[in-house]
């Protein structure tokens, strides 16, 4: 664990995970209609939203996805075990309370990336890789900014920033960081705030692309995703 992110590798049974993987395939990499995969799930307590600290009772999870129709099921098992996870005795990361979170589906193929940013005003986001395979020269991995040594000798991981300004960033390069493989089953906790981008996928990944389910938590209404 660590105080801006944590991770999570064989977060779903294999089973799980395969299933994730058809319906990805189904439905986002085919040229269709890929709405279902936009979800927005709720934390409740009988028709009232709650949030993470709700202690009277384990609160519900509910598919509060404006207008649409029930997603795939293996995405309800997904939604089911992140709710599960990040609000546990034991969650591998520490966040501020939140009532909900949002889940889509993103591809990047060769060449693809995402620059450094922060993920402000949001408690937390997470990054899930759906694809079963992945090798290491075919890049595509995420890394997340440090500050500087600790008295270990260990980087410690960058705390929450305020905003992404460019001294925050051009920062990176001095204080290094650490770099997360988008190894197939891994989930990735991000603590909001923190700096990171996407190291863009290689040539060498040829056909083969990241795959990923990924969303922000947050403490009201219904934030647009993220592109991960």
């Amino acid at each position: 664990m660590n105080r801006a992110y944590a991770v999570v590798d064989r977060f779903l049974s294999h089973r799980e995970h395969l299933d994730l993987w058809d319906a990805f395939r189904q439905a986002v990499i085919p040229p269709a209609d890929t709405r279902e995969w936009n979800r927005t799930y709720q934390l409740m307590d009988g028709e009232d939203v709650v949030n993470s600290k709700f202690g009277v009772r384990k609160p519900a999870l509910r598919d509060g996805t404006p207008g649409a129709s029930p997603g795939p099921s293996a995405m309800r098992v997904f939604g089911e075990k992140l709710s599960a996870l990040v609000i546990g005795d034991r969650a591998p990361l520490s966040i501020a309370p939140w009532t909900g979170f949002s889940a889509s589906a993103w591809i990047y193929r060769a060449g693809a990336g995402l620059e450094w940013h922060a993920d402000t005003g949001r408690p937390a986001a997470y990054i899930y890789y759906v694809h079963p395979a992945w090798r290491a020269s075919w890049g595509g991995e995420l890394l997340v900014a440090a500050d500087a040594p600790s008295s270990s000798g260990v980087a410690d991981a960058a705390p929450s920033r305020s905003d992404d300004s460019r001294s925050a960033i051009e920062a990176v390069c001095t204080t290094g960081g650490a770099f997360i493989y988008p190894r197939p089953n891994r989930l990735v906790l991000l603590r909001g705030g923190t700096l990171h981008c996407v190291k863009k996928v290689e040539r060498a990944a040829g056909e083969a692309f990241r795959a990923s389910v990924s969303g922000f938590f947050f403490d009201t209404g219904t934030p647009e995703s993220p592109a991960r």
